[in-house]
Formats: C-alpha cells, structure tokens, sequence
C-alpha cells in the first residue's frame, strides 16, 4: 500500500463522523472491516450497543510465536462551540497536515496500525506469531469497549500491547489513572423566605468542597519517577432548582488523576470520611458517593525486554528514545485488567496538545512515519 492509499484512508476514516456520545463507531468499524477482508485479513465484530461496534482483526503466522496487540479507539469528542477554520470531518489537506476532528486523537493512530498490518500481509508477514488490532468504542467516555473486551477475554492471549495515542511517535511507558468521583447531598425544600423550614443540600456540599480543597485533605501516595504525584479538582457543582426554593438535591464531580502507588478505593473511603466529618457539623446531612470513571494507571518497567526493543526501533527512526509517561488516561486502564499481564507501550504519531482543539491536525510525515514504526517493531518482535 503506498502512502496516497494510507492518506486517502485516513481521511476516509475521519470523514466519518464518530462523536461520543453517541459515537457511530460502526461506520468506522465496518470501513476497517472491508478493508481487511480486501486483504484476506481475519476480522471480527463485537457489537457493544445500537451502531457501536468494536473491530478486532488478526494477522497470523504460519507458525506459532508471540502476539502483538495493537490497539485505538474509534470514537471521537464532540468539535466544540468553537468555530473551525477547517470542516471538522472535511479531512482537509493542506501545509503537510490533515485536519479533522480525530485527525491526531486518535485515528491517526488506529489507522497507522491498520496500514501496517495490511503492508505487513502484502509482504507476506509475519511468517510467526500474530498481530492483533483491538480497535474500540467509547474510550472518551470511561473505555468502556475495552472494559468489554477485556471482560470477554480478547486481551488474554497477547504478549505486548502499543496503544496508538498521540504522542508525537515518542514513546510513553505509563500513564495516570482516573477516577471521578460525584457526591451528592440531599437536603429538604423550602420556600426561601424561611429556610429554617428546609435542609439546605447546597451547603452541606459547600461545606465537603471546602474540606476536600482545605490543607487537612492528602492524598497518599508514592512519588512516580515519570508521572509525580496525582492532581484533582472539582469540575462540576450543580445545586437547587430556583432562587427561592431551599435546595434539596446538590452534585458535585471530582476529577483525580493517580499514579500507581494509589488505590482508588482507599480514596473512596478518604472522601468518606470527609463526610463523616461534615455530619458532626451539620447532624442532619444525608449524602453518597457514585464513581462516574475509575480508569487505572498503567506502568511498564522501562527494564521491561518489549520497551527496550520499541525504544531501538523509535531510536533509528527519530534518532531519541526517550521514555515518558502522560496525565491522561488510554483504553490500557482496562486492558491491564486481562487474565495476562503484558508490557504496555503507548506510541502514536499526533501531538497530544493539538488533541480536542478546533482545527486539530495530525503531520502527514508523523502518520506516515508511525506506519514504518509499528511495521518494524512487529518485525522485530515476530521474528
């Protein structure tokens, strides 16, 4: 395949539009899937929802060896109130860059894998081993396709993982977790001339809030040599139906990020007790804990033989190495849940600050580049 086929591909790809929610990865699914099946290159679909389905493809061997996972996701985030410059699922070319909405984050990436599975079989590859493309739903809103999949055990047979995230075709080797907590307090409604006749539930929230960004809340943990410490927020409070009724109902969602010291339950009961330490102010306080998004952190060992034969590979092409970690979350939060653990490497060719902008863009050299990468570390690792 040359590299006008790869480019008229990928935009293919991102003139779909594949906004989450809902996400119609589907279409993108079934794009893959025709390609695949012109190249005699096994497929199959996992339906998660009405016009979300995720795609796994398999490259195999004639002989038996390892298995190389290479995995994105298909769905994209919305392009936002902001105005563009380019249409947002135009796939525009233009200055060495294809725009779109999911031009770096991430179809880039997941097509950069595709096309080098189908270069692999024009060239008869590999002659051991498997590849095999995870491609899935729903990784912008909590990975929930890969959960899946997890769930269903496709990740169990593989030897080595790359996640195709942007990274600007630099590696990465961990990654921070999520977890979002939303708390909720109830309270009693009354008419806001006379609150006394009501249980205010915004203030009871005002109040945890002020606990949880005082000087007294800590999270543990153990410093990270790639990532830090963890960081949170509060990113949304919504409380009270009308200025003059006493609120009865107030929500509040935390965004922490963790490092892999950390136990995401532990910090559950952290936030809980928080509560707990509230009510003795406020005796009639009634509130709960819902996790919106629990995604772990991942860290492969830089020691690990698979970063160290990604790092030769991405060493000859872009003459450095470097090993890094990064503050979001990819679809290996739930993939590292698999019956069987294996090296994790995150390696993809957008840059990862141009992601979930207007007019994001992915470098035709990067995508192309990606492509040889991938290609040469299957290669390697079949041999």
């Amino acid at each position: 395949m040359d590299q006008e086929q790869a480019k008229s591909f990928l935009k293919d790809i991102i003139n779909v539009n594949s906004v989450n929610p809902p996400g119609n990865e589907t279409e993108v699914a079934n794009k893959l899937k025709a390609l695949f099946d012109e190249h005699d290159i096994e497929t199959e679909l996992v339906e998660y929802d009405e016009n979300r389905t995720n795609l796994i493809a398999h490259l195999r061997g004639d002989k038996d060896g390892p298995v190389l996972g290479l995995t994105g996701h298909m769905d994209v985030v919305p392009p936002g109130e902001n105005e563009w410059e380019h249409n947002p699922f135009g796939a525009e070319e233009e200055d060495g860059k294809i725009y779109g909405r999911g031009a770096c984050d991430m179809k880039s990436g997941l097509v950069g894998c595709v096309m080098a599975m189908v270069s692999l079989k024009e060239e008869g590859l590999p002659q051991s081993g498997e590849i095999t493309l995870l491609a899935t739903v729903g990784e912008e809103a909590g990975a929930v396709g890969a959960h899946q999949l997890t769930e269903k055990g496709y990740a169990d047979q593989l030897d080595a993982l790359i996640i195709a995230e942007p990274t600007y075709n630099q590696m990465k080797i961990s990654h921070k977790g999520a977890l979002w907590p939303q708390i909720i307090t109830y309270g009693k409604t009354a008419h806001g001339s006379m609150p006394e006749n009501g249980i205010n539930a915004v203030r009871h929230m005002n109040e945890i809030i002020h606990q949880i960004l005082g000087e007294s809340f800590e999270l543990s943990y153990e410093e990270d040599d790639l990532l830090g410490g963890p960081t949170y927020s509060v990113g949304v409070i919504k409380g009270g139906s009308n200025t003059n009724v006493v609120p009865d109902q107030c929500f509040a969602t935390i965004d922490i990020r963790t490092v892999p010291s950390q136990d995401h339950q532990q910090i559950i009961e952290q936030i809980e007790q928080v509560i707990e330490t509230v009510r003795k102010k406020y005796p009639d306080l009634k509130a709960e804990i819902r996790s919106l998004n629990d995604q772990s952190p991942v860290k492969t060992s830089s020691e690990d033989p698979f970063v160290q034969l990604v790092q030769d590979v991405v060493k000859e092409s872009n003459g450095q190495a470097e090993l890094g970690g990064m503050t979001g979350y990819t679809d290996g939060s739930q993939f590292i849940h698999a019956n069987k653990k294996f090296p994790i490497v995150v390696l993809g060719p957008g840059e990862t600050s141009i992601a979930h902008q207007p007019d994001e863009y992915v470098e035709i050299d990067k995508y192309l580049d990606s492509i040889n990468l991938y290609k040469e570390i299957a290669k390697k690792f079949l041999a």
